[in-house]
């Protein structure tokens, strides 16, 4: 039994991840599209009512507007900045919501309209994310220009 439990824990361990992609990946470009997905557990597809923290490198603006970020291909209900951090709001829960928890996908696009840049010089950047006591990271390689 306890070697079942080890092998349990390390799949669920492994089945979390993130993924992100940039529209540019030349140094100190501007109003670059980032592209993050993140996948772990959810139930019935619903990502959780916890917002996602983007911690990213290069330029973020001081606001960024709602519109601007879309939460699996819908608008986002709120957003916030405070530094290189971007906070997203998830949607409300559903009414009605099946039992079922698998593995799941929530895909974060910041458009072009959030004004983002990447980091002036090139190298290896590490983005994360966070949502609720989850913790994603994931390494974007920058260009020199």
């Amino acid at each position: 039994m306890r070697s079942l439990l080890c092998v349990l824990v390390a799949s669920a361990a492994s089945a979390n991840g993130m993924t992100v992609t940039l529209s540019s990946h030349t140094a100190a470009a501007r109003q670059v599209r980032v592209t993050v997905v993140l996948r772990y557990e959810q139930q019935c597809g619903y990502p959780g009512a916890a917002p996602v923290v983007l911690t990213l490198p290069g330029h973020v603006p001081a606001t960024v507007p709602a519109a601007a970020v879309l939460v699996n291909d819908k608008p986002a209900r709120k957003v916030s900045v405070r530094g290189h951090n971007i906070t997203v709001t998830m949607p409300p829960r559903p009414q009605i919501l099946c039992d079922s928890i698998t593995l799941g996908r929530l895909t974060l696009v910041v458009t072009q309209g959030a004004a983002l840049g990447n980091p002036a010089a090139a190298g290896s950047y590490l983005v994360q994310a966070h949502k609720g006591s989850l913790a994603f990271s994931s390494r974007i390689a920058i260009k020199p220009s």
